[in-house]
């Protein structure tokens, strides 16, 4: 097995870090809701979430194959939600 080179090994950096952000997404909603048994998240966010990893799964599996996994990339906004404070 070779090892990744210089290059690869920055790009896989890169796309990892969008997978982060959605683990301290859960992470952030699991904060705000401590006490309940139950989380809603609302669709577009989840929606969102999911798609960021799809997009970071088809990455790594174009870079298994040698293609790169860039060439089918969708971009998804969400609209910025204000977080509501427990008091």
């Amino acid at each position: 097995m070779e090892k990744a080179t210089g290059g690869a090994a920055d790009g896989m950096v890169r796309r990892l870090s969008a997978v982060k952000v959605v683990v301290d997404l859960f992470n952030h909603e699991l904060d705000l809701h401590k006490a309940d048994r139950a989380i809603s998240l609302d669709r577009e966010r989840l929606d969102a979430m999911v798609t960021t990893l799809e997009m970071y799964i088809g990455d790594v599996e174009g870079l298994l194959r040698g293609s790169g996994g860039a060439e089918d990339r969708r971009v998804v906004e969400t609209p910025r939600a204000t977080a509501s404070r427990v008091t």
